[in-house]
């Protein structure tokens, strides 16, 4: 992604989302674990954050008592590279259980550009030849105006 530099404020936020409903029947053990890794490279960018999460949970009724159990894993950096192995577990007891597995991915960031951006060299060559082309035609009609003036 290029960012124009020339503006003074810009921010970008991006997400993935994913969730996958299911029915567990009596004692029974649920093991969720997914390898994340996040990585963020600055380049002069302020507040720069990758994350990744893992979640899920899970209600229960026994004789008119619900119950509810959850977990939430999370993976972030603000620098550099990072990676995490993300986990939880559900039990469903006696009962039987529908819940919910939530996996999401989250990039953002936000500049705030308070100096003056510096020019590629590419400017300065442009720059130089636009000088050099204006000079010429500069000493074109210099010359051209003295022969008038001598065949005069």
């Amino acid at each position: 992604m290029h960012i124009n530099t020339s503006l003074p404020v810009w921010a970008s936020f991006v997400s993935t989302n994913q969730r996958l409903h299911f029915t567990l029947s009596p004692s029974t053990r649920l093991l969720f674990s997914a390898e994340a890794e996040v990585f963020v490279q600055d380049n002069g960018i302020k507040d720069t954050t990758a994350g990744a999460t893992l979640g899920g949970g899970f209600e229960t009724t026994i004789d008119g008592v619900r119950g509810y159990e959850s977990f939430l894993t999370t993976l972030s950096t603000n620098a550099g590279a990072r990676s995490e192995l993300l986990y939880g577990v559900l039990d469903t007891g006696a009962a039987i259980g529908t819940g919910v597995l939530a996996a999401s991915t989250s990039a953002s960031f936000y500049t705030d550009q308070s100096t003056s951006p510096v020019p590629e060299p590419e400017t300065y060559g442009m720059l130089l030849a636009g000088l050099l082309v204006l000079g010429g035609v500069a000493r074109g009609k210099r010359r051209e105006q003295s022969r008038q003036t001598r065949q005069a």
